[in-house]
């Protein structure tokens, strides 16, 4: 019985423990602070297993924005393989463009109707009125907290020169409102450049996360009948009728009028067959480099 028992306990040792928190980096990160940021979110969140999802981000800016795609690509089947119970429980931390491939994946759980505990955006390198950022929103049971800093050079010189000069998300904060973020400040404790560590940001959150009301309990419902979901109207009065790299040309049923969605689902141009087909055309030049 004894030879059993320690049998049992270690394989539950050498077994992988599901983590409740990914702290997903941002450029130049290798993680030289790695175990300092690790710290500060252990009392964040305590009693939770923070795992850092380092990345190929010591590169120069283009080659890191490429890999920040291929980031994106493999933490998000990561995250789908998890089981439901675990993926509804785990919370994503993304710092500079880290948040952006945290906004990324959470746009496409939320295309397939899958749900995190929570998301903190800090530092944030993406547009502060990217659509991606209220569509993230729909794959988050309880909260996103962001945090910002007007003083962090990074944000406010280089990011503009490589986004037509828009403002990032972790400059100002979001653009947009909703009453699940909750928004705050870090302090302007380095000069310049410095401000963009990703420490300075992760105690900020902890003060910011400690000031959130506490979270409602989910309520279930007993069912009599089969409770189907509506169906959404896009779904009953349009038809696609092409689709290139996630952009769709579709048609509405009723008045024959033709729309362009891009694969976020945000309307892009609309009118008549001849005009959207053309539209479309060059829409899939450009997306192929032609």
């Amino acid at each position: 019985m004894m030879k059993f028992a320690a049998f049992i306990l270690s394989l539950c040792f050498f077994l992988p423990l599901a983590a409740d928190v990914f702290l997903v980096p941002g450029w130049r990160t290798g993680f030289h602070g790695r175990d300092g940021c690790v710290r500060i979110m252990n009392y964040i969140y305590p009693g939770k297993k923070i795992v850092v999802k380092s990345w190929d981000s010591l590169q120069p800016w283009h080659v890191t924005k490429r890999n920040a795609q291929k980031q994106t690509g493999k933490l998000l089947m990561e995250i789908l393989a998890m089981p439901e119970n675990d993926r509804r429980e785990l919370i994503l931390v993304g710092h500079s463009i880290g948040a952006q491939i945290v906004v990324d994946i959470l746009c496409e759980l939320s295309r397939r109707n899958l749900k995190i505990h929570s998301v903190s955006l800090l530092g944030g390198a993406l547009p502060a009125d990217d659509p991606r950022v209220a569509r993230s929103l729909e794959a988050v049971r309880f909260y996103c907290t962001i945090v910002y800093n007007p003083d962090d050079w990074v944000l406010k010189y280089l990011f503009p020169l490589d986004n037509s000069l828009r403002e990032p998300l972790g400059l100002h904060g979001w653009s947009g409102s909703d009453p699940r973020v909750f928004e705050s400040q870090a302090p302007n404790e380095r000069f310049g450049f410095c401000n963009h560590f990703a420490y300075l940001y992760l105690e900020e959150l902890g003060r910011l996360i400690s000031r959130i009301p506490p979270e409602r309990p989910e309520i279930k419902v007993i069912q009599d009948k089969a409770n189907a979901e509506r169906i959404p109207a896009d779904q009953i009065y349009w038809d696609t009728v092409l689709v290139h790299g996630g952009w769709k040309l579709q048609k509405n049923c009723l008045n024959g009028n033709f729309r362009i969605l891009d694969d976020y689902g945000i309307r892009r141009a609309q009118g008549s067959e001849k005009s959207m087909q053309e539209s479309f055309a060059d829409v899939k030049r450009q997306m192929d480099g032609k």
